[in-house]
């Protein structure tokens, strides 16, 4: 919850078998979050939501991420560890998005510090930080600041600040073992972790203790859940049988979802004839669909007449829920009183990350630029070695083939190996002086890298797959044939290396000028440097001299680079008026040598006429500086593209190649970008009407402007109009790079294949809502004297979120599935909310946490336009009518709008001793399920960023703690 101050109250140290830390002596080195005061007493105008190590594990949060994915600020855009499962460009990171203002506009910290960027950016584009390396065994609290602290920090935090702060003293030997599973069996999960420290800051002037840290959690499949996320068969929902192959109600095969299995099919083509005619065969007629061994049951499928035999796949077979995902963590700190008014701190932090994903079996297709299709790929009766080719069945009677499958018996799979590298070294203390108040000083350096190894594997070339097929050398027959080098010379490994940096030295100075009625007026000021970089090449570069080398559709064309030297300085200064006044105002000056500039003034007050009740509320300036990808980086997605020219076509014969495909779209750094600039404002009131309970209430607002965003035009509008007229009557800054030639009419003009533009800045994103905070520690009255309740509960309303456009055009996202491109169709419901309730008795605490998101509709302004749902269908905002809400085509499509989600956890923890503890969490504990939601893509019937427990169902985790 957001509160007044520092301080929070502490449940039951039952609950956890580590000792809390003495009190800070007067040289100790204080980390405060949002002032650059370093004195714990410092109460914030800020709202600003503490969590502690007991809340933690009361909570059952195992994570540095965990603890910032369950906040209710925490909004759209939330980069979690499912959507990276699902294919997401920075796969292997995870990162909160404070008032859904994405994960770019959240500043996270250590100890006050920067860190360095992860190497993938977020969509491709946004820069932020991994949160997934964060040792949580050593973090003593999380502070969340849910205002503008641009004033402070400088760029990045616009929506707010995480700032992780470790423990500063640990004495002995602590150790953790957890495993769990999810109720089907599945889901495994195992943690350790192990501290030994030595010193006592007090007595001996010192603490040393070193952390080592191992979590891993097993891959979940769509196969491996309930109906319906495990079948692409919706129809007992009311959709349509959406397996690959699967036949329509009539009988024959539905053309909607006709495409490639492992099992490959061919038809014969006579030469000159027009593609695409003529009734599909299986290849390999003795074996069937049996032999592919996943495949639906029953699966061979024959339209009527035997027009086509194909076979069935289960569209959900290789789909995942959740990534591999490996964390080993260590930690050396050091903590020394180098004098009585002096204190040194020392941290060096090394963490691997590990994630492997895999995705479906690639196509046997004909491609086009970058990628291949599920069409089908011409096989000609003579090899170049001038054998008849033995995948042809026809090639006896010297007739073409035309074969359609996928290369079933190699999974497609990517590595993300993620190392961080980081140093830290902090020198405060304090000084007399014989006027105001002491001197204190402070003075720090971080130095952080962080290097990705990101290997694919399984994918193949276009060189690769025309050589085999060319040379006969690939056995489509019977794939479990082929050598492993002809595997590989179709399937080339395929690794990058990405490195981000960041170098940051800063010092402050502050004092106690004069006093007023109030108190004493003081002053700080600083100043800080530092350096980043980033340097993530592209893992599928264009080559137009060689479009073969590419790879086909699993690798998408990403890089981003750029670095910077950045000089800042800054101040604060807090005025007690009178008593219930006090004012707090400060600044900040950044400049970079990109030729960015800016300054953040910020001011605060508190009014408390008495003292149960508490008035507050800030005003600031902030700013967020344009990503390296932003400036010097390109982006491609891929979008469908709807033909609208039947000229064009014809004059391809309107074959497969005319019939339209994917269309890359390219972002293309812009170094002409200005910073996104912002307005933040927060007021409210914070009551506590008893010593043990505290209420607060706040309202918030937002406005960014230049807010940069990529080119909103439509990817089919414009391929259309450049088959017209080429570049020359494309809007400025948007270009059109063709696809190969169509090699059955090559005089043909070819089709569109990329699509590039520049980022561009926007007019402004705004947003504002209330948030709603309750903290109570009490002993329960009467017979239940001996337990001890302690609460903690906070809520977020968002209000509206609205993106106008440099046409004028304003997208409202609130309570819709908005913004639907820029955050992964996670949309933004209007609520999120989190309750928990401590009882403890004796040696034993039970908490249950319940958490809430409100449903919302399936309709997103920025998918096409504002009377536009998210699969591109006219809706009413009424609901009225009928309605497609559906991203996936087999689902239902009279959706409007998803259901509410709530989730309940519990956990218990029982103190057997001084030294051992045991615990237990159930996460789901009701069993609900995840609302279907047909709309998003973030997920498969489900959105993966607000519902995931409610497809994982009910999951156990049991440990011990020892403390010696």
């Amino acid at each position: 919850m957001a509160y007044p101050g520092r301080k929070a109250t502490i449940a039951q140290a039952q609950t956890d078998a580590a000792q809390l830390p003495a009190a800070p002596s007067g040289n100790e080195s204080i980390v405060v979050t949002g002032t650059l005061f370093r004195d714990p007493n410092t109460h914030s105008s800020s709202p600003i939501t503490h969590l502690t190590r007991q809340d933690m594990q009361q909570r059952g949060l195992k994570t540095a991420t965990d603890v910032v994915q369950q906040l209710s600020s925490n909004g759209a855009g939330n980069l979690t560890n499912a959507w990276s499962a699902g294919g997401g460009f920075a796969a292997g990171g995870s990162a909160p998005s404070l008032r859904g203002l994405s994960t770019d506009s959240t500043l996270v910290l250590m100890d006050g510090q920067r860190n360095s960027y992860y190497p993938l950016a977020d969509d491709g584009v946004r820069n932020f930080v991994d949160t997934n390396w964060i040792p949580q065994s050593i973090i003593e609290a999380v502070d969340v600041q849910q205002d503008g602290g641009s004033a402070t920090y400088g760029a990045d935090a616009v929506a707010g600040v995480v700032n992780y702060i470790t423990r500063k003293e640990i004495k002995g030997f602590e150790g953790n073992a957890e495993g769990g599973l999810s109720q089907r069996g599945d889901s495994g999960h195992q943690r350790l972790y192990a501290t030994f420290g030595h010193g006592d800051l007090h007595r001996d002037g010192y603490n040393f203790y070193i952390n080592g840290e191992y979590q891993q959690d097993d891959p979940l499949y769509y196969r491996q859940l309930q109906s319906p996320y495990n079948n692409g068969d919706l129809t007992s929902l009311g959709g349509v049988n959406g397996n690959t192959n699967a036949l329509s109600p009539d009988g024959t095969i539905n053309s909607t979802f006709f495409g490639a299995t492992p099992a490959a099919v061919v038809r014969p083509v006579t030469a000159g004839a027009t593609r695409g005619t003529g009734p599909y065969s299986l290849l390999n007629q003795s074996a069937g669909c049996s032999s592919v061994g996943q495949l639906v049951s029953g699966n061979l499928v024959s339209a009527p007449g035997g027009a086509t035999q194909t076979c069935m796949q289960n569209s959900q077979q290789y789909a995942q829920v959740a990534p591999d995902q490996r964390r080993i963590e260590g930690t050396a700190h050091f903590t020394a009183n180098v004098t009585d008014r002096s204190q040194l701190v020392a941290m060096f932090n090394w963490s691997q990350t590990r994630t492997i994903t895999t995705d479906s079996p690639s196509a046997i297709g004909v491609y086009t630029q970058d990628r291949l299709a599920t069409s089908s790929l011409t096989l000609l009766p003579v090899t170049i070695n001038g054998q008849l080719n033995p995948n042809n069945p026809y090639a006896a009677q010297n007739e073409e083939a035309q074969i359609l499958g996928t290369f079933g018996n190699v999974i497609p799979t990517t590595t993300q190996t993620t190392q961080n590298y980081r140093g830290s070294v902090r020198y405060s203390g304090w000084e007399p002086s014989k006027w105001g108040s002491d001197w204190n000083y402070d003075v720090n350096f971080v130095g952080m890298n962080s290097l990705l190894d990101e290997t694919y594997t399984g994918v193949p070339t276009i060189n690769g797959i025309n050589n085999a097929i060319n040379n006969g050398t690939y056995n489509f027959v019977d794939p479990s044939q082929n050598s492993r080098s002809v595997l590989n010379s179709i399937f080339p490994v395929d690794t990058i290396h990405a490195r981000t940096q960041e170098y940051s030295g800063e010092a402050t100075a502050s004092k106690g000028l004069f006093k007023l009625p109030g108190g004493m007026v003081k002053l700080a000021v600083g100043g800080n440097i530092r350096w980043e970089s980033m340097n993530d090449p592209s893992a599928n570069p264009i080559d137009y001299s060689d479009l073969g080398a590419q790879y086909t559709s699993k690798i998408n064309p990403v890089s981003a680079y750029g670095q910077r030297w950045v000089e800042a300085g800054f101040y604060e200064v807090n005025i007690p008026v009178v008593k219930m006044l006090n004012i707090d105002t400060s600044g900040r000056y950044d400049n970079y040598s990109e030729g960015f500039h800016h300054f953040s003034p910020k001011v605060g007050l508190q009014f408390r006429p008495v003292k149960e009740l508490t008035l507050r509320g800030t005003f600031s300036k902030g700013f967020r500086v344009p990503s390296f990808a932003e400036t010097g980086g390109t982006t491609v997605g891929y979008t469908g593209w709807t033909v609208n020219n039947p000229a064009w076509q014809a004059s391809h014969g309107n074959n497969a190649y005319s019939q339209g495909t994917s269309i890359g779209l390219q972002n293309v750094g812009n170094p002409n970008l200005k910073p996104e600039t912002s307005t933040n404002i927060s007021a409210g009131p914070i009551f506590k009407p008893t010593s043990w309970m505290t209420l607060d209430f706040e309202y918030w607002y937002i406005k960014k402007n230049h807010y940069i965003t990529g080119d909103t035009l439509a990817a089919s509008s414009v391929a259309n109009s450049w088959l017209n007229c080429g570049n020359t009557c494309l809007p400025s800054g948007i270009t059109v790079t063709p696809n190969p030639v169509d090699p059955q009419y090559p005089n043909a003009q070819p089709s569109p294949g990329i699509i590039s533009a520049q980022y561009v800045n926007a007019r402004s994103l705004m947003t504002d809502g209330f948030d709603f905070g309750i903290e109570v520690h009490h002993r329960l009255p009467g017979i239940f004297h001996d337990v001890m309740w302690y609460s903690k509960g906070q809520g977020t309303y968002v209000r509206r979120f609205n993106q106008t456009n440099p046409d004028g055009t304003v997208y409202r996202f609130a309570g819709t599935l908005g913004p639907y491109s820029a955050v992964s169709a996670s949309g933004t419901p209007h609520w999120r909310a989190n309750w928990s309730n401590t009882l403890t008795w004796k040696n034993l605490a039970v908490t249950p946490t319940v958490y809430y998101t409100s449903g919302y509709k399936t309709v997103a302004d920025d998918s096409g336009s504002s009377a536009l749902n998210a699969n591109g269908v006219t809706y009413s905002r009424s609901c009225a009518g009928t309605l497609s809400g559906s991203y996936n085509n087999n689902a239902p499509t009279t959706q409007c709008k998803v259901k509410g989600f709530w989730d309940v956890d519990l956990t218990v923890n029982y103190r057997v001793n001084q030294r051992w503890s045991v615990y237990a969490n159930v996460y789901n504990l009701l069993g609900f399920r995840a609302p279907l939601d047909y709309a998003t893509y973030g997920g498969y019937l489900y959105n993966s960023s607000w519902t995931q427990k409610g497809v994982v169902l009910r999951s156990f985790q049991f440990g011990v703690n020892v403390s010696l």
